[in-house]
């Protein structure tokens, strides 16, 4: 027996899913055979339809699908912005890209960058509120706070921020004014200075370069996340699949030290130190061929 009827609705039985499961991998395994004999005959096309967070995808993804497409003119891209999860088993899309770890053995995962974590503040807020100068100071500072990530948790309606000072990590009580399910949510608030805010490097960047936030809690970061391009597993991946993932971990860069270097502010900032090096410099030469000089005409005076 499959199927578990009442009078109101109809769910399978134990049975049932066991069947359901094993018809599920022998569909996989005929796309994947039908897959196989497409690739021989021609490169990736179709429709790739993916899930990204809507940050990252605004920020990071979707400025790269102009590239993408003219690379790979046979492939039509659907993408889907959002937290939730989709069923890629179930063929819901053909691709997630997501930050944490991966809970289900039936997919695979491969990481196309970490995200570092640190908390941020914008100069009104500072000039309001003032700067915490340790992580015990955060319960009595406003914050923004993501309603359920791997940087915060939340027990007994309380919300905790996990920062590390390199040593151990630590859960340290936090109260927010405004919580949401995506960063860009409360971004708006971070810049108006209405709160502290443990985000992303990558998220922040923008703001950074523009001077509108800085970090605060020099010495203190938050967790560092990988982010993953997961799709079903098996023995054969699509054409399209492949191409879009070895594309992203060729262009996607999330690491700190590039991003800086990549940095209008950090540049600017780095040309007028070598600048004010410069010119410290020639200071110096000019006094010493001053002395120099001055040595010169005293030693003729005295002659």
């Amino acid at each position: 027996r499959l199927l578990h009827r009442t009078t109101r609705r109809i769910g399978l039985t134990e049975a049932g899913s066991v069947y359901h499961e094993h018809c599920q991998r022998i569909a996989r395994e005929l796309e994947e055979a039908e897959s196989a004999v497409g690739q021989l005959q021609s490169g990736p096309r179709g429709w790739l339809r993916f899930t990204v967070p809507y940050s990252i995808g605004i920020t990071w993804i979707a400025p790269l699908l102009g590239e993408f497409h003219a690379l790979y003119p046979e492939i039509q891209l659907d993408m889907h912005l959002g937290n939730e999860k989709l069923d890629l088993i179930a063929g819901e899309a053909d691709l997630a890209l997501r930050v944490g770890s991966l809970p289900d053995s039936n997919l695979v995962a491969r990481k196309l960058g970490s995200l570092r974590t640190q908390v941020f503040a914008s100069p009104a807020y500072i000039e309001r509120y003032g700067e915490p100068l340790h992580p015990d100071e955060l319960q009595f500072h406003r914050t923004l706070a993501m309603r359920k990530s791997r940087t915060n948790t939340v027990s007994n309606n309380r919300f905790y921020w996990s920062l590390t000072d390199g040593t151990e990590l630590r859960d340290f009580g936090v109260n927010p004014l405004m919580v949401a399910n995506d960063p860009s949510a409360l971004n708006g608030a971070l810049l108006c200075g209405e709160g502290l805010m443990l985000t992303g490097d990558v998220m922040a960047k923008p703001f950074i370069e523009s001077g509108m936030v800085r970090r605060v809690l020099a010495g203190w970061t938050g967790p560092e996340v990988d982010f993953n391009a997961v799709f079903a597993g098996g023995r054969l991946v699509s054409p399209k699949v492949r191409a879009f993932v070895d594309f992203l971990v060729d262009k996607l860069n999330f690491d700190a030290n590039y991003m800086m270097a990549q940095c209008p502010a950090a540049k600017l900032a780095a040309a007028q130190a070598r600048q004010a090096q410069e010119d410290a410099e020639h200071v110096e030469e000019a006094e010493v061929a001053l002395q120099a000089e001055g040595k010169r005409i005293l030693e003729k005076v005295t002659a």
